[in-house]
């Protein structure tokens, strides 16, 4: 008969929690560490690389501070190993208490929730301890929030891998060399230190991140803050959309009917000489996808948002001719194959080609001179807020990083389409299906099935996926069971 009452998944909950912040609050020197470590290292990180340009003056500019990215990089790199830090020793440590209390049957989930709550509750205030001390030092104004939660969000994950990594191993010395191994792949693969693109090519695409890196919880948190940075403050916000209609306009015109062009200019010469397409058979194909993906582009929608938020004089007669023009290609694109390519053909691609450097044209002009009017408004009517603004919130090394400003190869052929390879910033994401979440770094927004969604919001979401995910494997003990599969195979041998 029973003689022992167990308590209910609640109770056990709170029994868990109270016995280990007690354990915790007990050892003063861990408390010590614990709540030092994070603003001591915010300190020393914000105080070294607060760059002044000037040093006659002596005035510190945020605008100018070149160090900024560098700044982003290096916080997540602290969440990351803070987070790794408090949890890797959490599970390993209770191990003779667990095996004491294994003949009672408790919860598991009970006593792992337990830990991660404690262990949230820690990694936030380290979290918000950093920030207040590294942004005020850096004065980046009106990003408070942004940076905490992107940096708890980094250490939370690194909550869930380090308790991963203690109930999976049976030593403590085993666990501090395989952090090491977590971390470096995350720092490589973050996109701050090497950039994607020039990466082996047997791991890293030129349209897309590499499929490696969207498991690496740093390329998520960094590419959210720094789109957030640029994109979002209050500097930027004001000129963002415009800059976006002048960076496309301008891109298709300067670099992608010029490529466009060549490519038909190309394929009329060959199939003048051989009446039919053999050398050129790349070129017809990129011509093709380029088309489609072209009238796929709703052009006049994009612009519409964008002239709503000015007044109507402003855009002038020139915003109605621009929406006037057709966008779409006159017969059926996916003719246009190297089969039943014909002058024809040829002649409407061409007829399309110049109806889009028309349309490109108006619209740049139109973007231009709507910036350019309200810059002047700002310069003549309020120019110390115009200048205070620039300086306090705008970077110009964040700037040149997102834009990719000293990208020499600014438009690529890959796998038969035309990729723009700068001003990722400005780009929408290329859209193949309903559920490729996947883009180009420092893209401004992501797709999932059917709608857009701010890049900050989505990578921080998808952070707490990928924590969730590691919840599931902590709970079901998924990678001790998988390191001891090769042994059971032994045995069984």
């Amino acid at each position: 008969p029973k003689n022992l009452k167990i308590p209910n998944w609640i109770r056990q909950l709170r029994i868990y929690t109270i016995r280990d912040f007690i354990s915790k609050i007990s050892n003063t020197q861990y408390v010590a560490l614990s709540m030092l470590e994070a603003p001591v290292l915010g300190f020393i990180l914000s105080f070294i690389i607060r760059y002044v340009e000037n040093p006659k003056d002596k005035i510190y500019i945020f605008r100018v501070n070149e160090n900024i990215h560098i700044f982003i990089f290096m916080s997540l790199i602290v969440a990351l190993f803070l987070g790794l830090m408090v949890s890797a020793e959490e599970i390993i440590k209770d191990r003779k208490i667990l095996k004491r209390e294994s003949f009672l049957n408790l919860s598991r989930s009970s006593y792992l929730i337990s830990k991660i709550v404690i262990l949230f509750v820690i990694s936030a205030l380290q979290a918000l301890l950093f920030v207040v001390v590294a942004n005020s030092i850096l004065e980046i104004k009106g990003m408070y929030f942004a940076y905490w939660l992107a940096l708890f969000s980094t250490a939370a994950f690194a909550n869930m891998l380090g308790l991963n990594v203690s109930a999976s191993f049976n030593s403590a010395v085993t666990i501090y060399i395989i952090i090491p191994l977590l971390m470096i792949p995350m720092m490589i693969m973050s996109g701050a230190m090497f950039s994607f693109d020039k990466m082996n090519s047997k791991i890293s695409r030129l349209d897309k991140v590499p499929a490696l890196a969207e498991f690496m919880v740093t390329k998520w948190t960094y590419e959210a803050l720094m789109v957030h940075q640029f994109k979002d403050n209050k500097f930027t916000k004001e000129f963002y959309d415009l800059e976006k209609i002048e960076s496309e306009s301008d891109f298709k015109m300067v670099y992608w009917l010029p490529e466009m062009r060549n490519r038909l200019d190309d394929i009329r010469e060959e199939y003048k000489e051989k009446q039919k397409i053999v050398d050129n058979i790349d070129a017809i194909n990129v011509i093709r996808n380029e088309i489609i993906k072209e009238t796929a582009i709703v052009d006049s929608v994009k612009f519409k948002a964008v002239l709503g938020k000015v007044k109507p004089s402003s855009a002038g007669r020139n915003s109605r001719r621009v929406e006037e023009l057709p966008n779409t290609f006159d017969g059926d694109p996916e003719k246009i194959t190297p089969a039943s390519y014909n002058p024809e053909i040829g002649d409407e691609i061409e007829e399309y080609l110049n109806r889009r450097e028309k349309f490109y044209s108006r619209l740049f002009a139109l973007a231009v001179n709507m910036k350019d009017a309200k810059i002047n408004y700002y310069v003549e009517n309020r120019p110390e807020v115009y200048k205070r603004f620039r300086d306090q919130y705008f970077n110009e090394g964040i700037s040149d990083i997102v834009k990719k400003v000293y990208e020499s190869n600014k438009i690529l052929e890959y796998r038969d389409e035309l990729v723009q390879h700068y001003d990722p910033i400005y780009q929408d994401p290329v859209v193949k299906g309903k559920f490729d979440f996947r883009s180009h770094f420092f893209s401004p927004k992501k797709y999932f099935f059917g709608k857009y969604f701010d890049t900050y919001n989505f990578n921080i979401a998808f952070v707490w996926i990928l924590t969730f995910i590691l919840y599931v494997t902590l709970y079901f003990d998924l990678l001790s069971k998988t390191m001891s599969l090769s042994d059971r195979l032994k045995r069984k041998k």
